[in-house]
């Protein structure tokens, strides 16, 4: 996914104010499941509004990785601790 497909799900002043909230949840392997289950089952106005309808710090993680943001953070190495889940997090 890119930045402009998040842009033109949620707007970029959307992206912009989740992309900088400071305490996403954590991003699992649980997470992106749930994520690539939902983009392969709904259209992308009804995947809109279920990314909309989560808890602030889940949507904000969903931005993270729909913007492509994740991606080239982990391309640069700089990756803010609080966004990557450890093992124990993840239910695999």
């Amino acid at each position: 996914m890119t930045r402009e497909t998040a842009d033109d799900l949620w707007g970029a002043d959307a992206v912009d104010h989740a992309l900088r909230y400071e305490t996403p949840e954590r991003i699992t392997t649980a997470l992106n499941d749930e994520i690539r289950r939902q983009t392969e089952a709904l259209p992308p106005a009804d995947f809109r509004a279920w990314a909309l309808a989560q808890p602030w710090p889940k949507f904000c993680s969903i931005v993270w990785i729909i913007s492509g943001a994740l991606r080239e953070r982990l391309a640069d190495g700089n990756l803010p601790s609080t966004l990557l889940g450890d093992d124990s997090d993840d239910d695999r």
